[in-house]
């Protein structure tokens, strides 16, 4: 839930904001419950009305069946996994700092965070770019001074209403509001995609008919491979040995061994046939296996070639724009979480004051001094020559000519 200076949250008739509502209190908090999954061992049958049903109910609210559907993605689905891990791990890649005017004030954030797991935080909140939304509690100190520590909540906890207002889902069924809670109790992050419905915003949701397009194509491709694709063995025998259902029997099992094991025994003057099937090649499989998976990569990372296939400069440099693109708007986004919902109550609660602490991520990319290098020697070669101090200052190294002297 994302709180600002002037937020509130409705309770029935009353309004409560966490700047005037009593200091939070970690006593008699317990947030366990919340922080796995009940049912684990829940594996639903993949199937249309399945998914239909599914999607229908995470637009009404109940998004437990939704998230469990997206773990079997991300468990079955290496490749849906792998693009998602490459952008969360893109932006938890960035360095983060506490932006503060005094030194000593952004030190002692900075060590508070650190001591609280703000990084085993930040890669949690980012799993928002799958389901849409991700939240944890926050176990604050005595008076909201400090914070102890983070209580992930399992992205089947949370509930929503038609609107989007989240609440959790106790293990006993019943829906507790988080307007039963302390309003700077949570951190709850989103990733909106195109609907104002966290639900329905996570990058996985309109990847759940392509991970059922490809679930079922992969099963006709082994049937196919197994038809067509596997040799296997005949034997032509005597009609007696033919009726002697022992003697049938015997001669199967030992071309199932011969199968699998490579040697069996049969009678004598069985006649042993190969035959292997002639079906044609796989390439109608392969080549829908491929468009699945180039859909996958368009809708996670924005794009479906690396800037190792592009060909020539500027393709290649398009391509990394995007990519930062992408990387700045998820880093943004988290920071704004992380400031409204974490920094803006503890700066108040700690030092009484509001605006003056910012947490920051670096997103900034690094200077591609080769490309200066270049630009500095065809200067050079047109007749024109770029200041030592500049030279210096950007390269961070200092010139001397030929006999050793610096210049």
């Amino acid at each position: 839930m994302k709180l600002t200076k002037n937020d509130s949250i409705r309770s029935g008739k009353k309004i409560r904001s966490w700047q005037t509502c009593r200091l939070p209190d970690e006593k008699g908090v317990d947030f366990a419950e919340f922080s796995w999954c009940r049912d684990q061992m829940y594996s639903p049958k993949l199937s249309s009305g399945r998914i239909r049903r599914t999607t229908e109910d995470a637009n009404s609210g109940a998004v437990m069946e939704q998230a469990w559907f997206y773990n079997e993605i991300l468990e079955k689905e290496p490749v849906a996994a792998a693009h998602l891990q490459t952008r969360i791990m893109a932006v938890l890649a960035c360095d983060w700092r506490i932006q503060c005017k005094d030194p000593l004030v952004a030190a002692e954030v900075e060590e508070i965070l650190g001591r609280a797991g703000i990084h085993s935080l930040l890669h949690h909140l980012l799993h928002a770019l799958a389901f849409g939304y991700s939240g944890a509690a926050i176990l604050w100190g005595e008076g909201g001074g400090t914070i102890h520590s983070f209580q992930k909540i399992h992205p089947a906890n949370w509930n929503f209403d038609p609107a989007g207002t989240p609440a959790l889902l106790a293990a006993n069924g019943k829906i507790c509001p988080l307007t039963d809670f302390h309003p700077a109790q949570f951190i709850l992050h989103y990733h909106i995609s195109h609907t104002a419905l966290p639900q329905r915003g996570g990058l996985l949701r309109p990847l759940l008919w392509l991970y059922f397009f490809k679930h079922y194509a992969m099963k006709d491709r082994a049937r196919y491979l197994e038809k067509f694709g596997i040799p296997f063995l005949i034997a032509r025998i005597r009609q007696d040995d033919f009726d002697n259902e022992n003697i049938r029997s015997s001669i199967l099992a030992s071309l199932s061994k011969v199968g699998s094991d490579g040697c069996g025994v049969i009678t004598e003057g069985s006649e042993l046939q190969t035959l292997s099937g002639h079906g044609g090649n796989c390439s109608e499989y392969q080549s829908w296996l491929e468009y699945i998976d180039r859909l996958f990569a368009l809708v996670i990372l924005g794009q479906t070639a690396s800037s190792g296939n592009a060909s020539g400069f500027s393709r290649g440099q398009i391509q990394e724009n995007v990519r930062h693109d992408i990387l700045e708007s998820d880093c943004r986004a988290l920071e704004e979480s992380v400031n409204r919902q974490i920094i803006q109550p503890l700066e108040q609660y700690r030092y009484g004051s509001s605006g003056q602490v910012q947490f920051r991520l670096d997103y900034s990319m690094p200077e591609n001094l080769k490309e200066k290098a270049e630009i500095v020697h065809s200067l050079a070669s047109g007749g024109y020559h770029a200041r030592r101090e500049w030279v210096e200052r950007v390269f961070g190294i200092e010139l001397e000519n030929e006999k050793g002297e610096k210049v």
